[in-house]
């Protein structure tokens, strides 16, 4: 039976990638491989209930080579829901790039999208 499901995403620079998680969108890193160092090739980040996992491009081509391309192109958006969107669309306002304004969706919902570093979309809605 299935359990529990964790997005690992391929990345040019673990170290740049949870800066960036950690610095706009309070994650923590729960633990990389090498545990420190000047690059690192695996690492998973936490906040709340969520966990996402990044690996180095090089490594994880390594273990995957079909999943080889010129340049890494984002393929997939992440949805996160949290409790309230609006006040976090005001504490993320001009400290990231937004890929889509707080709106209300089709289906009734606010919501609204930034760019992570690596150009993979995060929509967050609540």
């Amino acid at each position: 039976m299935y359990e529990t499901i964790t997005t690992n995403i391929m990345v040019k620079n673990v170290k740049e990638t949870i800066k960036f998680y950690e610095e706009k969108l309070g994650f923590q890193k729960v633990l990389s491989v090498p545990e420190n160092g000047e690059k690192l090739d695996f690492a998973i980040i936490a906040k709340d209930k969520i966990s996402i996992m990044f690996q180095e491009q090089e490594n994880l081509l390594e273990e995957y080579p079909s999943l080889k391309t010129n340049e890494i192109i984002p393929t997939f958006t992440l949805f996160i829901t949290v409790e309230n969107v609006e006040q976090l669309y005001k504490e993320l306002s001009g400290k990231v790039k937004i890929a889509k304004e707080l709106h209300q969706t089709f289906y009734g919902k606010d919501e609204f999208a930034i760019f992570d570093n690596n150009g993979n979309i995060l929509t967050i809605s609540c």
